[in-house]
């Protein structure tokens, strides 16, 4: 009896579980390859976040000093240059008429491929800067910089231009100094001044600035006037936009570097020295003009062109 019961348990249970061996199967294999599937989703995303730690750090430092920019125009911050093509017709029409009166002009007319689109654009925008312009395709040639700036003397702030032929063709923020460089101009200017450094020209410093990224797209960081200048001895102190504050500074011996807005002075960004006081007015260098360097400015008429501004002492 036991036995025939066995049996008939045995059938029983086979009968039932024969069809049900392979859904279970199923199962177990479906499962196995959702975990699968969530293992290797979870590893991607490990991977994946230890990249973006990984790029994050290499990348933090030059986007912490990226921003904001000044300049007097747009590069990048490779030491490759690119000065545009073809002249667009606003240059063209620009250079014509200035062509009228100098006819020294002419030959930038008749062969304009000598003069990339950038350069012509200065002298459009800057007839100030014609000397350069004109011997910008004999400056390329040789565009080794000097290794001293002749006029540095200690307690004296001298008028470095950014297109100055002795270093305007030196490459800088993607484009030249004579272009974008009003930035390590200016910074030359002072560091001549309060230290007597006559190797700090403003190539050096430039070349210094691009290494540590302080160059960008759209022209200087402001993080090299405010803490990159230590590297050369300086010491900035950033100052609030105050006419005390400015007359201040100045009166106390140190010179001060104004980011400027649009009016005056640029139509996009641009860096000016405040360099000392005369008659209750203010001494200015300007990278990019002799003609405004040798004016005396009223304070409220650059107070609303100064978008920050910094007094050194070294």
């Amino acid at each position: 009896m036991n036995e025939r019961f066995e049996n008939d348990l045995a059938c029983y249970l086979h009968y039932d579980d024969a069809p049900r061996r392979p859904a279970r199967a199923r199962r177990r294999k479906r499962a196995r390859k959702h975990c699968a599937r969530r293992f290797f989703a979870r590893c991607c995303g490990v991977l994946c976040l230890c990249a973006g730690v990984v790029l994050l750090a290499r990348v933090w430092p030059a986007l912490v000093s990226a921003t904001p920019y000044s300049g007097a125009g747009t590069g990048g911050a490779s030491a490759s240059v690119s000065l545009g093509g073809e002249w667009d017709a606003q240059t063209r029409l620009a250079i014509e008429t200035l062509a009228a009166a100098h006819p020294e002009v002419q030959p930038m007319l008749d062969e304009p491929s000598r003069w990339p689109a950038d350069v012509a654009a200065l002298l459009a925008r800057n007839e100030e800067a014609l000397g350069f312009v004109l011997a910008y395709p004999s400056l390329i040639i040789d565009a080794a910089p000097p290794a001293r700036v002749e006029e540095a003397v200690r307690g004296s702030f001298p008028t470095l231009l950014q297109w100055d032929a002795r270093w305007g063709c030196t490459p800088y923020g993607g484009s030249i100094l004579a272009i974008t460089g009003c930035g390590p101009t200016a910074l030359s200017v002072v560091a001549c001044g309060l230290t007597g450094d006559a190797s700090l020209t403003p190539a050096a410093i430039a070349a210094w600035a691009q290494r540590q990224g302080y160059a960008g797209a759209d022209g200087t960081s402001w993080e090299l006037m405010r803490s990159g200048c230590e590297h050369f001895g300086l010491y900035a102190q950033e100052l609030s936009l105050t006419e005390a504050a400015v007359f201040g500074a100045l009166e106390a011996g140190q010179p001060i570097i104004c980011s400027m807005r649009p009016g005056d002075f640029t139509t996009a960004g641009h860096f000016i020295v405040l360099t000392g006081t005369q008659d209750g007015l203010l001494c200015v260098v300007d990278p990019n003009s002799p003609a405004r360097s040798a004016s005396l400015w009223e304070y409220s008429r650059l107070e609303p062109q100064i978008k920050n501004l910094w007094a050194y002492t070294a």
